[in-house]
């Protein structure tokens, strides 16, 4: 029997992977989607599910979760086959093809786009042993449920956008939120600063976290100031660390293409230096202008990278389609 061959295999079923699944479908591509977890959805689901995003066309309020619902629906409405826990083991290719072999099977395609995201979800830690060992206990790197943090006086440690989100997020069911950070600017937008000095959230800075004590959940973290070695100490019930998470680059590297610290080397069309291969979203790094860790970049590059593969496969088609076009057949 003949193996199946795909004209575009997405690896990664974050958010914009999903949107890549779906327009690659729809401008008519055989399409497969690869998820190395159990479940799609990718970081909004994993480390955001509740937390409210602002920050994308047409769309005032939505959360994580609620934004990957809908990209699933939209996916199902094309003929797209997704495969999850499906761990990428080998890169090759063979007569042309990508052959992309996973726990779960081997998969061909003429093209690849990569939208891991950040890889594996691995937060950035504080390595001091009094304040990890309250992990699973009281000790939070990401929010599955705001509900984990109703009528409890809470610590937010990060001065980024992550951390003053979740500041503005918790405040009005929290008992108290405390933001923590070391330096006495904020990397985050001041509009929400304000916002959350507007509900009461307590700005403890220049300050880090030196300790953690309790049984057997956290009752309090020490903090000290940078400046002049001042102490303070926080009753609190739950401490929410926001120091960022790693870029899992190695995981770039088994796919041979050329790297930068800050992932994989994209160029005005999505692709990277192997042209059967292109990345969108937080793994892609762009050879010219900045790298922005946004939703809408990361839709933008997969739309770019689908309308780059469309046009290879098929040169006489229209570089891109509207969807208001039914015949798909624009000039």
């Amino acid at each position: 029997m003949e193996k199946e061959v795909f004209d575009v295999i997405v690896v990664g079923g974050g958010p914009v992977g999903l949107w890549a699944a779906y327009y690659s479908a729809f401008r008519g591509l055989k399409t497969v989607v690869i998820e190395s977890t159990e479940s799609l959805g990718g970081q909004a689901m994993y480390l955001y599910p509740e937390k409210v995003i602002t920050d994308l066309p047409g769309i005032p309020a939505i959360t994580g979760a609620e934004l990957v619902r809908n990209l699933i629906k939209q996916m199902n409405s094309v003929s797209v086959e997704s495969v999850t826990g499906a761990n990428v083991t080998s890169v090759s290719k063979d007569k042309g093809l990508m052959k992309i072999s996973t726990t779960k099977g081997e998969f061909e395609g003429k093209y690849v786009i990569l939208t891991p995201g950040v890889g594996n979800f691995i937060p950035n830690k504080l390595n001091v042993p009094e304040v990890d060992s309250f992990e699973g206990k009281g000790l939070y790197y990401f929010v599955k449920s705001k509900e984990d943090f109703r009528d409890k006086e809470i610590a937010i440690v990060g001065g980024g956008d992550s951390a003053v989100d979740w500041a503005l997020e918790l405040a009005p069911i929290a008992k108290k939120v405390h933001l923590v950070h070391r330096r006495t600017e904020f990397r985050a937008a001041q509009s929400n600063i304000n916002r959350a000095k507007e509900l009461g959230v307590n700005f403890v800075v220049p300050y880090v976290v030196r300790s953690a004590r309790g049984n057997s959940w956290i009752e309090s973290v020490k903090l000290v100031n940078v400046q002049d070695n001042s102490e303070v100490e926080l009753n609190v019930q739950a401490l929410l660390m926001m120091l960022g998470y790693k870029l899992d680059v190695n995981s770039a590297k088994n796919w041979n293409v050329e790297l930068d610290q800050n992932g994989i080397l994209i160029d005005s069309n999505s692709r990277t230096s192997d042209p059967q291969i292109y990345a969108a979203g937080d793994i892609a790094s762009p050879r010219n202008g900045i790298k922005q860790k946004l939703l809408v970049i990361g839709f933008a590059q997969a739309t770019t990278a689908v309308n780059s593969i469309g046009k290879e496969i098929n040169p006489y088609e229209p570089t891109y389609v509207h969807s208001t076009n039914v015949s798909k057949a624009i000039a």
